[in-house]
Order: structure tokens, then C-alpha cells, then sequence
């Protein structure tokens, strides 16, 4: 239990730091850049200079900040052609470090990058209200983290490849609340789901439904303990 306590108050302090420093970054304007502004039209040949270019051919795309060796480099900020816009840190002419990514249609992303993938601790808010907070990789929730919708269900625990696998707690709206294992974003494996009624079932679990040994405790107090297939008992314990 100490060990859970303290890893998650690590996660939140990393959490708040990224955020901080995201914020510190995304907030550089042209003045603050210690850099010389870049000569010439040949953007190329840009080294260690602040320039602006765009809307480059093709992809119309447009980019203000600080080169290196004719790549993005350090602090920067994009404009996409489709409406996304990232504002932080570049290497080699990608994202990495901290930033800030903003799409056309009003999502949201405020944390690392790493080779122009959302990678490490950062904070998704979609435009539909729900919102993300957590680990990534490879542009994907993956490690622990905290998904909450406007519904109000409630997810926290372990991610992988975008969905919840391994343990964690899932509650909803009506007081609903599992806590055990999930594989691929559905209830698997050992797990207990308490329902707003009083009701119980604690046991194993398959795509969602008792599957598995088991025992269901009823509100008014009454018990079926044994054998789940699918949701349904089909065999008996005392």
C-alpha cells in the first residue's frame, strides 16, 4: 500500500511539473529568444538563428522559432494547414520535449514529446469535455493514468496501447464501481463490481461478464456462489 501511495504522489508531482514547465515554454515569444534572427531566404542553411517560414510549398504549413542545421530546433511553433498547431520544443525537426498541441476541432494536449509523438506524462482534453490525464506512448495512453468522461465515468489505473490493461478502478454515475483486472478495455480476469443497490459480485471475469468462479451477494443479503459462464450460474457452491 506505501508503495502505491508513493508512486502516486510521484505521478502527480511529475504531472504539475510538466504542466508548469509546458506552460513556461509555450509562452516564449520572438523577444525572449536569445538567438540572432536567420539571414536570407535559403532556410536550409539556417543554423543557430530564429527565422520564420511558410506557407511552405505543398503543405502550406507555417513555422516561427529557433533552427539548427536547417531543422527546428529548441523553441518553436507551427501552424499545420488543417488547423493544428503545436507550440514547444523541437529536435531534429520534431516535437520533443514539452508542448502544446491544439487541433481545428478544439482537442487538446499539454505535455511531452518525443520524435514528434505525444510521449511521457501529459494532459489530453478533448472538446466534448472528456479529459486524460496520464502517461503515453507512441501517441497512446499507456502506463497509468486517469480518463474521465462527461457522462462521469470515472477510470484510473494501468493503460495499454490506448485502453485500460492490468489493474485499476472503474466507477460511473449511478455509483457503480468495479475494481480488479481489465484486458483490452473490458473487465477481465479477478474483479469486484459493487452496485449502487448494495449488490456484489466478486470473482473472474470475461469481455465484461461473470465468466469464471464466483460470488454474487444479492441487496436483500441472498447468495449464488460457483461456477459463471457468460453471466449466468451454471454451477452451484455451497
Amino acid at each position: 500500500m506505501y508503495k502505491k501511495i508513493k508512486f502516486g504522489r510521484y505521478l502527480i508531482d511529475k504531472i504539475l511539473f510538466v504542466l508548469l514547465v509546458s506552460l513556461f515554454f509555450c509562452n516564449i515569444a520572438r523577444g525572449e529568444s536569445l538567438l540572432p534572427s536567420c539571414q536570407g531566404d535559403n532556410f536550409p542553411t539556417w543554423t543557430d538563428c530564429y527565422g520564420k517560414v511558410g506557407p511552405l510549398p505543398i503543405s502550406g504549413d507555417i513555422y516561427e522559432g529557433e533552427w539548427k542545421a536547417g531543422k527546428y530546433q529548441g523553441q518553436g511553433t507551427i501552424e499545420y494547414s488543417d488547423g493544428t498547431k503545436y507550440i514547444g520544443k523541437w529536435k531534429d525537426g520534431l516535437p520533443n520535449g514539452q508542448g502544446t498541441l491544439t487541433d481545428s476541432n478544439g482537442n487538446k494536449y499539454v505535455g511531452e514529446f518525443k520524435n514528434g509523438k505525444r510521449q511521457g506524462i501529459g494532459t489530453h482534453t478533448s472538446a466534448n469535455g472528456n479529459k486524460f490525464v496520464g502517461e503515453w506512448k507512441d501517441d497512446k495512453y499507456h502506463g497509468q493514468g486517469t480518463n474521465i468522461t462527461v457522462d462521469g465515468r470515472k477510470y484510473v489505473g494501468k493503460w495499454e496501447d490506448g485502453l485500460p490493461n492490468g489493474q485499476g478502478t472503474l466507477t460511473d454515475s449511478n455509483g457503480n464501481k468495479y475494481v480488479g483486472e481489465f484486458k483490452d478495455g473490458k473487465r477481465h480476469g479477478q474483479g469486484t463490481y459493487t452496485m449502487s443497490d448494495g449488490s456484489k459480485y466478486t470473482g473472474q471475469w470475461g469481455d465484461s461478464i461473470p465468466d469464471g468462479e464466483g460470488t454474487y451477494i444479492f441487496a436483500d443479503g441472498k447468495i449464488d456462489k460457483g461456477i459463471w459462464k457468460k453471466g449466468k450460474l451454471i454451477k452451484r457452491k455451497k
